[in-house]
């Protein structure tokens, strides 16, 4: 799985074969289907900016939780970030009303304060920040089923129900 990513990465930029981002998303999602978190995260991020795959909002969530859920900080901040600031579709200007309004409906402010805690106690500094920003925007209410959603998946994670 790990020739595999690294095939990918040759595709996707160019080293040493010529240049084809459809051709790397393919090897990275064979290395992402095995279990490889690096893989799962940089395919999440590839479906969310539709390089190299058709952009695809479902399969952006499935890959980088996929990650998170393995304890990769990274996919666990794009996870947060997406959900602070929804899911923009590529070409479409902000004045789309149908665009913009798919944007509004992914925001969720507390799946994205349970994503930068996640991704914050798993070392990832930035993380700290977008969840003060975040938490600023939200009610107690909202803060406090968002912590409740940490704890339980830490203790999901910790029982090794994951």
């Amino acid at each position: 799985m790990h020739a595999q990513y690294s095939l990918s990465g040759a595709y996707y930029n160019g080293n040493g074969v010529v240049r084809n981002p459809k051709e790397g998303a393919k090897w990275l999602e064979k290395a992402a289907e095995q279990g490889l978190a690096v893989a799962q995260c940089d395919l999440g991020v590839m479906y969310q900016k539709g390089s190299g795959v058709k952009q695809d909002y479902q399969s952006t969530i499935k890959w980088l939780r996929l990650a998170a859920e393995q304890g990769d900080s990274l996919a666990a901040h794009n996870l947060g970030s997406l959900h602070a600031k929804g899911f923009r579709l590529k070409w479409t200007s902000f004045f789309d009303p149908s665009a913009f309004a798919f944007m509004k409906a992914t925001q969720d402010f507390v799946e994205a304060y349970k994503w930068f805690s996640l991704a914050a106690a798993n070392g990832h500094r930035q993380s700290l920040k977008d969840r003060a920003i975040v938490k600023a925007r939200m009610s107690r209410e909202q803060i406090s089923k968002a912590e409740g959603l940490v704890i339980m998946f830490q203790n999901k994670k910790n029982s090794g129900d994951s």
